[in-house]
């Protein structure tokens, strides 16, 4: 049974992978425009928040039983009707996440790579490719996030060296009192990426037992990355021309070259993060998928090949996913005001809607005296 569960490294693998599309995508933009030039300030601005959510998540999953997810434990505690209508609440909210992560990507490489191509081409064959792993096992969707980690690391890791070597520190510096209010102002963005990765690699069952520390040392190393991303970006174009790109990450990206290598490396790069998007979308279908199945007094995680059991709700998330990305922001002005105004907040509120409820219920039932 041990060693089918889910690694600690392997859940703080899928979380880096996973948030890379969202925070290279929202996170230079955001901050730019709220705080200009100390933009770079903006996701460290957002970790006390993300570490009372850190700590209200440890607070209910230390009640969990062994191999329990937060899905098992909220019905637990809440009960299975106040439990389940959470659970499928969130549920519907993780699909529609996934939806938004299909449609970004393909918004991505039709502005990076293949500008005039038709981005349902890549929303079908993004949602075709995620729909196995989400019916497969979780440990078997982290042990591919350990493998796609090394590769995006050493991409990013190359991108930051290029970014940072080539930003004007005019662009970043100085920083005063007087930013300390528009700093706050940027800082749900990176909070609302943590928070949903926070959750959602908690929610489906089969990981081992999490410490305190894994949550904080992950929200530690993903807030330092988040920095880099947007002081790299913010550096290279300076504040007001960074707000004003429809991606500028990928912009700059755009424009890193490699002398003797290739002129242009966006494409390379581009190509890198599919995996981000298929570790998002996997996880926000396997999460989704699960969460209604135990709603519904169902397996978690039904085995064999066929579509009994449940399976047959992954298939049915996969195929609305689809269509939401199909219909949702036919423009691409219209995903950029998507992700910038209102999927940030509602990641905090449905997040805050399942987490506080369980983490409180949790503690009242672990104060509860035997057999009272």
């Amino acid at each position: 049974m041990e060693e089918g569960l889910v690694k600690r490294r392997e859940l703080s693998a899928l979380g880096f992978v996973a948030s890379l599309t969202a925070a290279a995508r929202i996170l230079p933009g955001l901050g730019a425009a709220a705080a200009g030039p100390a933009a770079w300030l903006c996701p460290l601005a957002a970790l006390p928040g993300a570490l009372l959510v850190c700590e209200c998540l440890y607070s209910a999953m230390r009640h969990a039983r062994r191999g329990e997810g937060l899905s098992a434990l909220a019905l637990r505690s809440l009960g299975r009707v106040s439990g389940g209508i959470l659970l499928v609440l969130y549920a519907l909210w993780l699909v529609f996440y996934a939806a938004f992560s299909l449609r970004s990507a393909s918004s991505r490489f039709t502005i990076a790579i293949y500008p005039g191509t038709d981005p349902d081409i890549f929303v079908a064959v993004g949602a075709a490719a995620c729909l196995v792993p989400a019916l497969g096992r979780y440990s078997s969707l982290g042990r591919a996030a350990v493998v796609c980690r090394g590769l995006l690391a050493l991409a990013l890791a190359l991108i930051l060296a290029l970014g940072l070597a080539s930003a004007d520190a005019r662009n970043l510096l100085p920083v005063t009192a007087e930013d300390a209010l528009p700093v706050l102002s940027g800082a749900p963005p990176a909070l609302g990426i943590l928070t949903l990765l926070l959750c959602a690699t908690s929610l489906p069952g089969g990981a081992e037992a999490p410490r305190r520390r894994d949550y904080l040392r992950r929200c530690l190393a993903l807030s330092a990355l988040f920095t880099l991303i947007v002081a790299a970006t913010v550096g290279r174009f300076g504040a007001p021309l960074a707000a004003r790109f429809e991606l500028p990450f990928f912009t700059m990206v755009k424009n890193i070259s490699l002398p003797g290598l290739t002129d242009r490396v966006e494409a390379l790069i581009t190509a890198f993060w599919v995996f981000s998007d298929f570790a998002m979308c996997s996880l926000a279908l396997m999460a989704a998928s699960g969460a209604v199945r135990m709603a519904l007094g169902l397996p978690e995680s039904p085995q064999g090949p066929r579509l009994g059991g449940g399976r047959w709700i992954t298939v049915l998330f996969a195929a609305a996913a689809f269509v939401l990305a199909q219909l949702m922001a036919p423009t691409n002005f219209a995903l950029t005001a998507l992700s910038q105004r209102y999927v940030p907040a509602l990641n905090l509120i449905m997040a805050g809607a399942l987490l506080l409820p369980t983490a409180l219920a949790a503690h009242l039932r672990g104060r509860r005296p035997a057999g009272g």
